[in-house]
């Protein structure tokens, strides 16, 4: 009897508090938005015709005329009704930083970049690429350094200091490897930045990744040198003005979601992400964590950790880190090459390791046995079986549940890794444009045939059951769900060829692959990543549905906006 009267009284009290606080109880206002289809990618992979929303949340789904019964009063959202709607795309690796240096440079690339301002043409051969680079150099202001990144040397040719010499021998001139991993520099811009050879002295058996006499600096080398070369690539003003094209370019792309794995340890910097990705007016949200390998540079292996947690603290407005996330590196770029392979390569040259077996393990054992979800760079298969036999070690000597443990670019595997994998709880994080823009010269330079069939294995991990989600690793391919859903269905490289077939995959694993995938690779799947009551209401707007198109029409579907936990965000 008790029961039932506190059970009348407290229904009697929500009663009155409706009706003489109804603006308390209801503060936000209940948004329809009405399109031609609304794909939840639920796990029924539903579709609907509305959606409605109270402040930041999904709150219903279902027909125009459902919605708009239960919720009179509602604020219609007509803007899409004849758009698509998908969830949120998310975008969960990127690189601020070095998107912002790319967006402010010279963009001389193996393919096309469309940018919000302008296009960049792609060369491909080494004569259009220099000529190119002369005329760029023609059209600068006397003692302004010249930035420019793309260059490939597969494509391209071999760059020394002295073929920059012959484009200006006052200009400082930077090229910027296409991976990042690399920089060729030439005699003035050497001059500029103080770079001796003293300074590479630590590198011993690893000196060539120091070609002091070719201005060429790759890998461990390219890290000894980029504090310099931040004088002229992060300025602030250079700084600010790159984050914010950065930004432009990722909500013209229909971004809502970005993740950044292995940010630098260096609160100046993240001070300029904060004012640009944190703003209260940013079209997505950013999701930092750490580098493990960065953090290693500046501490003892007993001071990581605790670096580790402090900089999770660093994040403001729309720009959070994520606690218990780390980044560490097994093997080299894809674009360099310098992937450690089981069977080396056809020209005989070698890989690199980005971490020593040392230092990899005890920096993995301790961001393990704190819980940490580890992310890792990975290229090589023999770089794989350094990550698996890791994990495998760890797990052994500290089992963790849903540990989640993910290959981040998955570049090359073998066959026999996969059931691996999936025992051992592996997600991976793929870059399918590797396919696209390698897979064919890699066919004839370095690996060979069979091994650029076998790029990014794509097919036989989701047979596996293996979790997939896709990211661009921006600037290492153009930050375009679309883009990446069209490289990892088609597979279609720059020859116009097919490479592996077996490994192509689905539209609808693709479009998962780029949101609630992605999601899950965050861990914040309960959150982003399909359309479900109780997420937050993060939509991209598409003029055509992708799961209907052609799969060679993908990549050419119109973004027409975004919405941001219930905000529209259109695009400028």
């Amino acid at each position: 009897m008790l029961f039932s009267i506190k059970a009348i009284l407290k229904k009697s009290f929500l009663i009155i508090a409706l009706i003489i606080f109804p603006k308390i109880i209801y503060a936000d206002e209940v948004k329809i938005f009405v399109a031609k289809d609304i794909l939840t990618l639920n796990s029924r992979n539903d579709s609907v015709e509305a959606v409605a929303t109270q402040g930041t949340k999904i709150i219903n789904l279902g027909s125009k005329e459902e919605l708009t019964s239960i919720y009179p009063n509602a604020d219609l959202i007509i803007n899409y009704e004849n758009a698509i709607l998908v969830p949120g795309f998310i975008e969960h690796h990127i690189h601020p930083f070095l998107a912002a240096v790319t967006m402010n440079s010279e963009i001389l690339a193996i393919e096309d970049w469309h940018l919000p301002a302008k296009t960049s043409k792609g060369v491909r051969d080494r004569a259009s690429y220099l000529s190119n680079l002369k005329i760029i150099e023609n059209n600068y202001l006397a003692n302004q350094p010249l930035v420019s990144w793309g260059f490939h040397h597969y494509f391209h040719g071999k760059l020394t200091k002295h073929d920059l010499d012959k484009i200006s021998s006052i200009r400082p001139i930077i090229i910027i490897h296409r991976s990042f991993h690399e920089f060729i520099l030439n005699t003035p811009a050497m001059k500029l930045l103080g770079i001796n050879k003293e300074a590479f002295n630590d590198l011993e058996e690893d000196n060539h990744l120091a070609n002091f006499d070719d201005g060429h600096f790759s890998e461990r080398g390219a890290i000894i040198v980029l504090p310099k070369l931040m004088q002229v690539l992060a300025s602030p003003t250079a700084l600010m003005q790159g984050l914010q094209k950065t930004r432009d370019y990722l909500h013209s792309n229909g971004i809502t979601v970005i993740g950044n794995p292995g940010s630098m340890y260096n609160k100046d910097l993240q001070t300029a992400k904060n004012l640009i990705f944190g703003n209260v007016d940013s079209p997505f949200e950013s999701y930092f964590f750490p580098s493990a390998l960065n953090l290693s540079e500046q501490f003892k292996f007993n001071e990581v950790l605790d670096a580790a947690e402090e900089q999770v603290t660093w994040g403001q407005g729309k720009l959070n880190y994520l606690p218990k996330h780390i980044k560490l590196f097994a093997d080299g770029a894809m674009y360099s090459q310098n992937m450690v392979m089981r069977d080396g390569y056809i020209d005989n040259h070698e890989g690199s390791w980005l971490m020593s077996l040392d230092t990899f393990e005890s920096l993995f054992k301790i961001f393990w046995d704190e819980g940490y979800q580890i992310h890792i760079h990975q290229n090589g298969d023999a770089g794989l079986d350094r990550v698996l036999a890791t994990l495998k070690k760890n797990l052994d000597l500290n089992p963790r549940a849903d540990h989640r443990t993910t290959v981040v670019h998955f570049g090359y595997s073998a066959k026999d890794q996969l059931d691996q994998m999936k025992k051992l709880g592996v997600v991976v994080s793929a870059n399918p444009y590797y396919v696209t823009a390698l897979s064919d010269l890699y066919s004839r330079k370095g690996v060979g045939y069979e091994r650029s069939q076998e790029m990014v294995r794509l097919g036989d991990a989701i047979k596996a059951g293996i979790k997939v989600a896709l990211h661009s690793d921006m600037p290492m391919a153009p930050a375009s769900p679309l883009m990446l859903m069209h490289a990892a269905v088609n597979r279609k490289n720059f020859a116009g060829k097919v490479a592996g077939p077996n490994q192509r995959i689905s539209k609808i694993e693709a479009l998962r692959a780029v949101t609630i995938n992605s999601a899950y690779v965050l861990r914040l799947e309960k959150m982003y990543g399909s359309i479900e009551v109780g997420k937050y209401a993060n939509f991209t707007a598409l003029n055509k549905n992708p799961l209907m198109v052609k799969n060679r029409e993908i990549k050419n579907i119109e973004i027409l906006g975004t919405v941001i936990k219930g905000d529209a965000m259109p695009l400028n």
